[in-house]
């Protein structure tokens, strides 16, 4: 049965509220209202290969955000609210929305807790990409809402061990095209220190899933560790596996991991990442996620430097089968030209598997250069311009789009 994630939340913070003491001493609450208004120029809106169309996007941003810390409540909430308006009336006039919720309740000092949080934000359908590096502010997205609520209890068996158990029901919800789905999920997490610089852990999940194409109950089971073999340096990796079993498919079963190594190198930082992992997919009730990936990172007297690699494939965990591919390389840059002053530039490459029937072009390019200064007052002018094309092959422009977009932007925070 659906429940209304909105009403849920509302329900716990309600509750949360009553169960815990109303005099609350110690407290360390900000609240930041901001309002940010830009001009952008685009000159192709619906991003065409031919007949493309420039206009100017008016975007008005209020804002908020707030956290609240004291002994028996942590609290972390924004909010920010985009209306947009089209000059050349080439769509009519939006509002998205994106924000974040994240509470912590302690019911009980060191013993019982409650997390609940909520998210709103657009997403892409196509899982690979992610709206916030996508040219376009409406092709091919959605709008997704994923809610949570966990009580849950800390053990602590021995003066070195800590165990986490408890329950999460998470319930994710689309406005537009997407499948929506209600999860409830049982675990429990053990942490072994065994030296001052070395932790293992173990860990056991139960999860069922409900959605309209079909449910599921899986079953995870892992163990790993992690190791500070320096300074800042670190070692770690875990291994499990699933047991999944869908209503009308038949059972599966499959690997996951997560592992990675971090070396400060002094003149730069090295990290190493490889998972496999469960990941949100408006059009697939279930998908895994392998990937991996590289970065170096320098840190200047007045700036940084940072190189990127990544792989990753998504994969439909009833049909084993891959549904998409993305590789990608990238460079950035951040520069402090003038105290208050600054600039950035950022150079992405991209691969993406090409689908049966997609109109997506496999290749893809991205620069993006900017400007901002801060005034005094937390006042900010920042002038950011982004190139894209996108390419059907490497060696031919036939049948490739570009995208130009410009935009300039004032923001207040008060």
């Amino acid at each position: 049965m659906k429940i209304n994630c909105v009403s849920s939340v509302l329900a716990v913070l309600l509750s949360s509220c009553i169960v815990a003491p109303v005099a609350v001493t110690a407290a360390d609450m900000s609240f930041k209202p901001s309002l940010a208004v830009s001009e952008e120029f685009t000159d192709n809106v619906y991003e065409l290969v031919v007949n493309k169309r420039s206009d100017f996007i008016t975007h008005v941003q209020p804002g908020i955000a707030f956290t609240y810390q004291a002994p028996l409540w942590n609290w972390d909430v924004g909010y920010t609210l985009d209306y947009r308006t089209y000059a050349r009336d080439s769509k009519g006039d939006e509002i998205s929305h994106h924000g974040n919720l994240k509470g912590t309740t302690f019911l009980m000092e060191n013993f019982l807790y409650l997390d609940v949080g909520d998210t709103y934000s657009r997403v892409t359908l196509d899982v690979s990409r992610t709206a916030a590096t996508e040219s376009s502010l409406f092709l091919n997205q959605t709008d997704q809402n994923v809610a949570f609520v966990s009580p849950w209890m800390l053990f602590r068996p021995t003066t070195k061990s800590t165990l986490k158990t408890g329950y999460r029901f998470t319930d994710t919800r689309y406005w537009g095209t997407g499948i929506e789905k209600q999860e409830q999920h049982g675990f429990a997490d053990l942490n072994y220190e065994l030296t001052s610089k070395l932790n293992l852990t173990a860990m056991y999940g139960f999860t069922h899933l409900e959605s309209i194409p079909s449910n599921y109950n899986k079953h995870d089971a892992s163990a790993g560790f992690k190791y500070e073999y320096t300074d800042k340096s670190f070692l770690f990796g875990s291994v499990g596996n699933s047991w999944q079993r869908f209503d009308r498919t038949g059972a599966t079963t499959y690997l996951f991991w997560d592992a990675g190594v971090s070396y400060d190198a002094g003149f730069f930082l090295a990290t190493l990442t490889t998972s496999s992992k469960t990941t949100e997919d408006p059009l697939a009730v279930s998908t895994k996620e392998n990937s991996y990936s590289i970065k170096l990172d320098k840190t200047l007297q007045r700036g940084t430097l940072g190189l990127n690699a990544s792989y990753s494939e998504f994969i439909n965990s009833r049909t084993d089968a891959i549904d998409h591919k993305k590789a990608s390389c990238g460079a950035t840059a951040r520069y402090e030209v003038l105290p208050g002053l600054n600039a950035n530039l950022d150079l992405t490459t991209e691969h993406f598997g090409q689908q049966a029937g997609s109109s997506n072009l496999p290749w893809r390019f991205v620069g993006n250069g900017g400007l901002s200064y801060a005034f005094k007052n937390e006042l900010t002018l920042g002038l950011t311009y982004t190139y894209t094309t996108e390419l059907r092959d490497l060696n031919t422009l036939v049948g490739s789009k570009q995208v130009n977009r410009a935009i300039l932007e004032l923001k207040k925070v008060f």
